[in-house]
Order: structure tokens, then C-alpha cells, then sequence
């Protein structure tokens, strides 16, 4: 069992409700040189034929630059970790201190080798949450290239701000991020809760742009760093019935992962896994 430990490496988590007591981990200087410095080793899954694994590829041969790169299977990773002049891209489980139902979450994690005894006690220098652990229906892959910007940007966000901390790198992020009347909203009508999915309640809450849209469309804003596009990245439950479990709300750009909404809820009969209507509307404010 990985140990439990509340992880908040992306900014969203920084006011999820619950969490906001935590602060986001800033990498120090040495750390951040370190990884610059190193090979960076992309760990595919051992399910070598995996949709991860095509599409991982594929994104990081596009988009990745910050540092030479190869790619491993994950049996390879502990014999490697330990190497100084290498870093990792790796898939890992966490658990968050507040959730009661104590359920296991992937994040991509962006570390560097060194002398831990485990992967859980590895340095991480930036982590993006994927799903739920074990969920066999979740399709983020079509988002792994704006994940890949973001974790590059966010490290040289860090060596560029040497004074950036804990305390003060919330409010960094906030302020990166543009006014909604020069973006378009893509999101999946099936991830928006049933009250808000046909176009005249949705315009009667979002005043802005907004496409109902395909997740290969937005994979394609993606591909083109579109800087005028936003999407819905939303973590749910496995099963739909999973009472208390928690759903994540993240609302990125398309062009370097800026983010502009951030949000979660128990899921419950009244509050579904879903963007709900009381999102739209705080994202409309926004």
C-alpha cells in the first residue's frame, strides 16, 4: 500500500475544499538544476501495446524539450531510480489525507533519482492528477500533451522565480491566467450534470464562448497549443454510486496549461459525478 500522503503538486488543490490547508511543494534550485541537467526517462506501462504507451510517445516526441529523454517500461524504473543523472516520468498512486473513503488517485509525477529508499520518498518536482487508481473506463490520454507543457512549464516557472514558496506560488498561477471573453469553453456534454446539457440552460448560466464538443477536438486544441481554447479536465469516481468519493474540477487552457477553475465535491444522489450547475455558474463569475 503507498502511503498516505495529501499531494497538491498541481495548483488546483490548493483551494479544493478540505485541502487548502496544505501547500503546493516548490522544488529548490538545486533540485530543479539537478533535473535540467539529467536524462529524463519517460516510464511507459508494461502493457507495452497500452493506449498510454502510443500516445505518451507520441506527445512527448512533440512536445517535450526540456531535457533529453528515453523511454522505459515500468520494470525498468527501480533499477534506474537510483542514478542521479536521471529523472522520471512516472505514473504513481496517492492517497488524499481528507478523503474517508481513502481511495487511490494516479498522478504523473515528474522526479529525480537519488538515494530514497522508495518511489514515495523520491523528490517531486511536479505532479498532474489522472484518475481515479484502477479505473479501466478513464480516457485521459487524450489530454497527456497539455500535461506534458504544464509539467515543463512549471519547472521553469521555478528556476525563472527563485523566490516563488509555498505561501506565495497560489497566487503566481492565479494571476497567469487571461479573462474568459477572449476564450471559447470546449466541454463534453456527458460531463456536465443533466440540468445543464442542452445549449439554452447552459447560455442562461455561461455568458461566454462555449462549443459542445469531442474529446478529438480538443485533443486536436491541444496538438496546436490553441492559447483561445479552455477545456474540462474532471477526475470521477469508478462507479457513479460511489457515495462520498470525490469529483475533481480542473478548467485549463489548451496552450500551456494555465489554470481557471478549480473545484471538487462528495458525490452524492443530490450532487452526481458531473460539472454541476453551481460550477458553471462560479466559472461564469470568474
Amino acid at each position: 500500500m503507498m502511503k498516505k500522503i495529501l499531494l497538491i503538486l498541481l495548483l488546483a488543490f490548493l483551494m479544493i475544499p478540505g485541502f487548502s490547508q496544505k501547500k503546493i511543494p516548490i522544488a529548490s534550485q538545486s533540485e530543479i538544476q539537478q533535473f535540467l541537467n539529467s536524462t529524463t526517462y519517460i516510464v511507459l506501462k508494461n502493457a507495452k501495446l497500452s493506449l498510454y504507451n502510443l500516445v505518451m510517445q507520441e506527445v512527448a516526441e512533440k512536445f517535450w524539450t526540456i531535457t533529453p529523454y528515453e523511454f522505459i517500461y515500468e520494470s525498468d524504473f527501480h533499477n534506474k531510480r537510483h542514478d542521479k543523472s536521471k529523472s522520471f516520468l512516472v505514473i504513481n498512486q496517492f492517497q488524499f489525507e481528507n478523503d474517508r473513503k481513502e481511495d487511490l488517485f494516479d498522478f504523473l509525477v515528474l522526479t529525480i533519482g537519488g538515494n530514497a529508499k522508495t518511489i514515495n520518498d523520491m523528490p517531486s518536482l511536479c505532479a498532474v492528477p489522472l484518475c481515479y487508481h484502477g479505473d479501466d473506463k478513464s480516457d485521459y490520454e487524450y489530454k497527456l500533451g497539455l500535461f506534458i507543457k504544464f509539467i515543463q512549464k512549471h519547472i521553469q516557472i521555478c528556476k525563472d522565480n527563485p523566490d516563488l514558496n509555498e505561501n506565495n506560488i497560489a497566487n503566481f498561477y492565479l494571476k497567469k491566467s487571461d479573462n474568459l471573453r477572449s476564450k471559447t469553453f470546449y466541454v463534453l456534454r456527458d460531463e456536465l450534470d443533466s440540468d445543464i446539457r442542452n445549449r439554452s440552460s447552459f447560455k442562461n448560466i455561461y455568458t461566454h464562448n462555449f462549443i459542445f464538443s469531442t474529446k478529438e477536438k480538443i485533443e486536436e486544441l491541444i496538438n496546436k497549443s490553441d492559447p483561445n481554447a479552455v477545456f474540462l479536465h474532471m477526475i470521477t469516481p469508478n462507479s457513479p454510486d460511489r457515495d462520498l468519493s470525490l469529483c475533481i474540477k480542473i478548467i485549463m487552457d489548451t496552450n500551456e496549461g494555465n489554470l481557471y477553475y478549480y473545484d471538487s465535491h462528495s458525490v452524492s444522489n443530490r450532487n452526481p459525478a458531473a460539472f454541476l450547475r453551481s460550477d458553471l455558474r462560479a466559472f461564469s463569475r470568474r
